[in-house]
């Protein structure tokens, strides 16, 4: 029986630094797919320990730690998991690592500009203006998405609170559109309306295929899966750009979708008040 291959720590960060082109004091947005990587020794651990090295104490690591409302609307920012993925949670678990004051769109973050970045995430919408991941883009971050696709980039939805979409704020997936409590790290409950909700992301591809074809995007390998790297702020006012365009670019077609059929209905008469304005 032959062995199965695990990368080893050495050879991801050699990945990191010679492929992916990463330094220290890098500005990381990650969005990550674990089992894409490929067998890696010690698992997830070492992928922990691989991205904080690659950036090392000066630079800064942002990480999507997101989660579903609960039937009893109580989010623990200490407690409640991470739904996007084996890494975001072992991120979060992670020593020096804090998690931004959000019930459903909390961002991870670890490095030199940890609490600048998540400052003020409870004065804003899960995903928008002035959210963490909008705070690092403007400062320059780059965006890695490992062995995963745009239909993960979070920062799209940063677009349609910039552009103020119509449907923004309209719609929203069940149990999403009610008030929250969300439990901070002093034990404290904090009561959160609902405010902005991002909605679907299957059609985010249209904004990958428009940076791909602007040369946005480079194309890099760690371990085993295909990594994206891209100038945050650039794939955000390329989207800002297509939204101004047609507020309805980034909604899918899918008609059992919960959202985009509804959000479509919003745009459609918000275009048909416009064109009664002219």
């Amino acid at each position: 029986m032959t062995d199965v291959k695990k990368w080893t720590f050495e050879e991801l960060l050699d990945d990191m630094r010679t492929s992916c082109g990463v330094k220290a004091g890098d500005i990381l947005i990650i969005h990550s797919s674990q089992k894409a990587i490929g067998p890696v020794e010690n698992s997830v651990i070492t992928t922990v320990k691989l991205i904080k090295d690659a950036v090392g104490p000066e630079g800064t690591l942002l990480l999507p730690v997101f989660s579903s409302p609960r039937p009893d609307g109580v989010f623990k920012i200490k407690r409640t998991p991470s739904r996007v993925g084996l890494l975001t949670e072992a991120f979060r678990r992670s020593k020096d690592v804090r998690r931004s004051m959000h019930p459903t769109h909390s961002v991870a973050a670890w490095g030199q500009r940890r609490d600048e970045f998540l400052t003020g995430h409870d004065k804003t919408s899960g995903l928008g203006v002035d959210s963490p991941f909008h705070k690092a883009a403007k400062a320059g971050a780059e965006i890695l998405m490992i062995g995963c696709n745009f239909t993960t980039l979070s920062l799209i939805h940063v677009a349609e609170a910039i552009v103020r979409v119509p449907y923004l704020g309209k719609v929203s997936y069940p149990g999403y559109n009610r008030t929250l409590t969300l439990i901070d790290y002093d034990d404290k409950p904090h009561q959160v309306p609902p405010f902005d909700n991002p909605g679907d992301s299957a059609a985010f591809t249209r904004v990958q295929n428009e940076a791909e074809k602007r040369g946005m995007i480079s194309h890099y390998k760690l371990g085993s899966a295909e990594v994206l790297k891209f100038h945050a702020l650039d794939v955000l006012n390329l989207t800002v750009e297509m939204l101004k365009a047609d507020p309805a670019a980034l909604l899918c077609e899918n008609p059992r979708c919960a959202v985009c059929p509804p959000a479509r209905k919003i745009v459609q008469e918000w275009k048909a008040s416009q064109s009664g304005q002219a």
